[in-house]
């Protein structure tokens, strides 16, 4: 069952690789966060494609664990030597450098499960008009369900499922043929307008799939795995729930300090515009993390901090 997953996604890497370099004249972009989803595949790119096909591009979150980072740079400096290309995105808000704490000031709330304006701004932007692979797996949350192997930015409607790939395949082909009228789709013609085009090569993987696969082709892997977490991503992010955020901020107490800190500027911010801060007007970053925690009796929707704002 794993083969014939490794065999999938060594297809829709192909064919993405021969898209990105036919429409953008670019080479594919590997989306690479320093997660294990990522590390298998890198390795499956390394292993079915040859080095000017493809880039490894990560989004600098500033919010990554000192193990992720120097895992990021360990893994870069492999590539590098075996002649693939890597680059390092900075976040950028409004034509500026920007970091989570800053942004947590600029959007006066603090990011949660249902306004996620981190991952637009951190991570999603890094990659404007080109054709880049990620490491969506459909099993990690209810929703990524329904996502399929290529797709538009944020238009579903447009994707080319599994099993219509040879099918696709084939109509690529012809295409580059010029009977355009006859064989191209909708996701064909983005790409010839350089729209944001995406694939899931590991869609189908399941956690166990991952994990055999690191083992069996030896993926060196984040330590922080080693360490017991199951997630790896952002300190502080709200995906994990109260149990992890807890964890993460015992471990990085430095990281706990700086959300902290940003509340308080936050909050600042909010008194100067004449804002309070939910119902129970809470007046101190302590006091917004407990509330961030789920620690606050008082806890209080998302919607009622946005209640007659306009963002």
């Amino acid at each position: 069952m794993l083969e014939e997953k490794i065999k999938e996604a060594e297809q829709v890497l192909r064919l993405a690789s021969e898209m990105s370099k036919t429409y953008y004249d670019a080479p594919l972009i590997i989306c690479y966060s320093g997660g294990k989803d990522s590390d298998v595949l890198l390795d499956i790119a390394k292993r079915c494609l040859s080095p000017e096909m493809f880039e490894v591009m990560n989004s600098h979150t500033t919010v990554d664990a000192p193990e992720t980072v120097y895992h990021i740079r360990e893994v870069f400096r492999r590539c590098e030597e075996n002649g693939i290309h890597t680059e390092i995105k900075y976040p950028t808000f409004k034509g500026e450098r920007t970091s989570m704490w800053r942004l947590i000031e600029d959007k006066s709330i603090p990011p949660t499960r249902k306004v996620r304006y981190c991952c637009d701004i951190l991570k999603e932007t890094s990659a404007p008009n080109r054709f880049i692979a990620v490491g969506v797996r459909e099993d990690e949350s209810n929703g990524r369900k329904g996502r399929d192997a290529f797709a538009s930015r944020g238009k579903r409607k447009d994707e080319i499922q599994w099993k219509s790939l040879p099918h696709t395949y084939a109509m690529f082909k012809l295409d580059q043929m010029g009977k355009e009228d006859a064989y191209e789709c909708k996701f064909i013609r983005g790409c010839k307008e350089k729209k944001d085009s995406i694939c899931n090569p590991i869609y189908k993987f399941i956690e166990s799939d991952i994990w055999e696969y690191i083992r069996a082709y030896d993926v060196p892997t984040n330590p922080l795995y080693a360490k017991g977490y199951k997630r790896v991503g952002c300190i502080g992010c709200p995906l994990g729930g109260g149990k992890q955020m807890n964890r993460e901020f015992r471990d990085y107490p430095i990281y706990k300090q700086n959300y902290i800190k940003a509340f308080d500027r936050m909050l600042a911010k909010r008194r100067a515009e004449g804002k309070s801060f939910l119902k129970c007007d809470l007046q101190t970053g302590e006091e917004v993390m407990r509330w961030w925690l789920g620690e606050n009796p008082n806890q209080v929707r998302i919607e009622d901090i946005l209640k007659g704002e306009t963002e």
